[in-house]
């Protein structure tokens, strides 16, 4: 047994083959698996880990860290920043990303071996000077101090190969600054040739600019080191590293360089395509996976599983997400991940999310399953005055409806009620002739009883008036239509 803090019952039984010591908080797990606290049970370590008997989190490889949030390996990234936080820059504040967010390195130990191998790990071949404690920038203050001690040897190529610490105790004084390359004014640094190189015609760029500013309705693409021309169905502003796609509904992929759509799929546990709950799969015709969730009780992440649900094609989500540990999903990588809808969105194409993982959750493990909303054939949905889902009404008797429905199909001579959930008799002067929601009116020249399945004309000795049947005078010949004198 073991400890349970989320359990009214204070020990509570191992589960499976697993077993635990005197006074245990949790229960030894076999090798590659841990324990996890939240599920309470035995997890299996990601790919790029292991784990011996009895963990409680998985060991990673040389780079990497465990993330218990993500529940997933995490590499260091670097990058170098301007005072306003301008990104690919051959220059300025180092910044390290790891599970924490982004934070500053402390210059304790630091070298022009560590900032080779910075710059190397950021595509550059080389430094230029690194220094600490001569510039002060207010942006430094917003960022925590994450690495110190940060040591790397003259032959070492990769941050994977040195030694550091994310205890430290500097103060802001000591960040590092780091520059790796200059190039002039309208010019930009490629990394695959290793020098710099001017922009195209009609672009421009900054001193020490790993691109160019790209004229309207072009991009900068950083392979061709060119401004490339946007899709048809896409435009972009100058200065953008990518087009906005104008069709609702579609992303720009800036791998396909293209704007693609999303495509939303439920499975089954075993695989299989589900109909109403299950795992949520996403497809852009390029790549399959899924997207993921660490905080399943956000409100905008459920307007987002609400709105998937209207994608799929259903009237909206049910009370609740389910998380779920299938084996199914260590088959897909994670594909989406900070979902966020308003309130009011309707499909996908009103949400926003990040591309592939984010740094705090990376595991597919956390993938979203959906109980999508959906009533049985000969069924309609029914809402409360606030447009709430509150159920399914059975269809009155003698009527029919499809599953998912918002109204009943009624019997030849009879009208769908919506407001008293009734078949109602069609009116005089009208008809419906088969199984329908609604009775149409009467051809001109034609009437008809209430609770009629056709309409037919008048009788001889009689015209037609505005629905109504007119006995002919005395004197005159009516056909049904119209009187004519004898």
């Amino acid at each position: 047994t073991y400890y349970n803090k989320n359990s009214w019952i204070t020990c509570t039984d191992c589960p499976g083959n697993t077993t635990s010591r005197r006074n245990s908080q949790f229960c030894e797990c076999p090798a590659q698996h841990y324990w996890h606290f939240a599920s309470a049970g035995c997890l299996k370590c990601p790919f790029n880990s292991t784990s011996g008997p009895g963990a409680t989190s998985c060991e990673c490889g040389k780079g990497f860290y465990w993330d218990a949030l993500s529940r997933y390996c995490l590499r260091y990234s670097f990058s170098l920043v301007d005072q306003d936080l301008s990104q690919d820059m051959t220059s300025g504040l180092l910044l390290v990303t790891n599970g924490q967010g982004q934070g500053t390195v402390c210059d304790d130990r630091y070298s022009d071996a560590t900032a080779r191998v910075n710059c190397h790990d950021m595509g550059f071949p080389g430094f230029q000077s690194w220094w600490f404690g001569r510039e002060s920038w207010s942006v430094q203050h917003t960022f925590p101090i994450l690495l110190d001690e940060f040591v790397c040897a003259d032959n070492t190529s990769s941050y994977s190969d040195c030694s550091y610490s994310t205890l430290h105790d500097c103060t802001h004084d000591e960040d590092i600054f780091l520059a790796c390359a200059s190039c002039p004014h309208n010019s930009f640094y490629s990394k695959e040739l290793q020098k710099c190189v001017p922009c195209p015609l009609g672009a421009s760029s900054r001193a020490n600019s790993l691109l160019c500013v790209c004229p309207a309705d072009t991009y900068w693409n950083s392979d061709a080191g060119d401004c490339v021309s946007c899709p048809l169905n896409s435009t972009s502003t100058q200065g953008s590293d990518a087009c906005e796609c104008s069709e609702a509904g579609f992303y720009w992929d800036s791998e396909h360089r293209q704007c693609l759509q999303w495509k939303f799929r439920l499975v089954a546990e075993d695989g299989t395509p589900a109909e109403s709950q299950g795992l949520l799969v996403v497809d852009n015709g390029y790549e399959t996976g899924l997207p993921v969730s660490c905080d399943l009780k956000d409100q905008p992440f459920l307007n987002f599983a609400r709105a998937s649900c209207l994608e799929l094609g259903f009237i909206g989500q049910d009370t609740q997400v389910y998380p779920h540990d299938w084996a199914i999903q260590e088959e897909y990588p994670v594909v989406m991940s900070n979902m966020s809808c308003s309130n009011s969105a309707n499909s996908f194409a009103d949400c926003s999310y990040l591309r592939g993982p984010a740094p705090h959750c990376l595991n597919s493990l956390m993938g979203v399953y959906l109980s999508c909303v959906t009533c049985p054939p000969n069924t309609t949905f029914h809402f409360d005055k606030y447009s709430q889902f509150r159920g399914c009404d059975p269809c009155p008797q003698g009527s029919t409806s499809p599953a998912d429905s918002f109204s009943c199909l009624c019997s030849p001579g009879s009208t769908w009620n919506a407001t008293g959930k009734t078949c109602d008799y069609c009116p005089t002067n009208h008809y419906s002739d088969k199984d329908t929601v609604n009775c149409t009116q009467c051809p001109s020249g034609t009437v008809a009883p209430m609770a009629s399945m056709a309409c037919g004309t008048c009788p001889l000795g009689h015209s037609w008036s505005n629905y109504t049947c007119v006995q002919c005078p005395r004197e005159e010949y009516g056909d049904g239509v119209k009187c004519s004198p004898s």
